[in-house]
């Protein structure tokens, strides 16, 4: 079994120890971070600003009848926050900020602790997964079904839900990189550098 283990861990482990490999994933690192968090600030702003816009017109128009609110605002703006939210959410794997409890794990001998947060991981990556693959196949379907925006009638509704691969497999890639900076992490130190990750990236953000 402990062969097995080896031969299947060798790969990543010459990954580990490459520093050509260690600088392509840091540069994948940093080009997936700016993507995520930038998709995460555009969409909020932009759908602030088209909502603050359309209760600006519908303000006006109570005055002056012929000025209309803009039809398309409400369906755009939601649009915008559902990006948002799923890359920042992406982007939040990176931080280590979701919730998560460590006071059981802590508790937890140095090799339960690091093999109960591995199968944390693995779990949320499994999910994650699941999740891009299920985007992929709802945009899919949209493209078949052929169906358009009900406010902006030339643009086909796939290209809106788009955000659910992306996001997702953002998310999913985050989390594969935790489990190796895991796998790669003494037992004894598991726990602490966890603990001491959400703490911060909560109290500073990047």
């Amino acid at each position: 079994m402990k062969r097995v283990l080896r031969f299947l861990g060798a790969p990543f482990v010459w990954a580990h120890l490459n520093p050509s490999v260690q600088k392509f994933f840091k540069v994948l690192d940093t080009i997936i971070a700016q993507i995520n968090k930038n998709i995460a600030v555009l969409g909020l702003v932009a759908g602030v600003i088209i909502v603050a816009i359309n209760v600006c017109l519908r303000f006006v128009s109570s005055f002056y009848p012929s000025v209309h609110s803009l039809a398309w605002g409400e369906e755009v703006s939601s649009y915008c926050f559902i990006w948002s939210a799923l890359f920042g959410s992406a982007y939040g794997f990176r931080k280590g900020v979701h919730i998560s409890v460590m006071v059981l794990v802590e508790k937890f001998p140095p090799k339960w602790a690091k093999a109960s947060v591995l199968l944390s991981h693995i779990l949320s990556a499994l999910f994650l997964a699941f999740m891009a693959w299920a985007g992929i196949v709802t945009c899919e379907l949209y493209y078949d079904l052929g169906r358009y925006s009900e406010a902006l009638h030339e643009v086909p509704l796939w290209i809106f839900l788009l955000c659910l691969p992306l996001a997702f497999i953002g998310a999913t890639y985050r989390v594969c990189e935790k489990i190796y900076e895991v796998s790669f992490t003494p037992a004894e130190l598991v726990a602490k550098k966890t603990q001491d990750e959400i703490i911060h990236d909560t109290a500073i953000k990047e």
